[in-house]
């Protein structure tokens, strides 16, 4: 388990080392994605799930600031084969 401090961002690369796009979701949150393999996009964006991409990377701002964030929560490839054999962990807000 992964445990965040709620109030605060957190820069995350979530990286992809498979021969497969990967969609990585979150929950309770939302992130700005803002690069891709080392380029920054032209337009960041607040999203809650992106595309990894094959044998790459994206950076993230994460938001953690919501006051009603608690407990626990997860987050995941969006992909439901890939979520069943394990590409899920969950985040503790604290």
């Amino acid at each position: 388990m992964l445990a965040v401090k709620t109030g605060a961002y957190y820069h995350w690369r979530i990286v992809n080392n498979t021969d497969e796009v990967h969609p990585f979701h979150i929950h309770q949150v939302h992130f700005l994605a803002f690069d891709e393999n080392g380029h920054f996009f032209a337009q960041p964006r607040w999203l809650d799930t992106v595309n990894v991409p094959v044998h790459g990377s994206v950076d993230l701002v994460m938001d953690f600031t919501d006051p009603i964030i608690r407990g626990v929560s997860v987050f995941h490839c969006h992909l439901l084969n890939h979520e069943d054999k394990g590409m899920m962990a969950k985040i503790l807000f604290q």
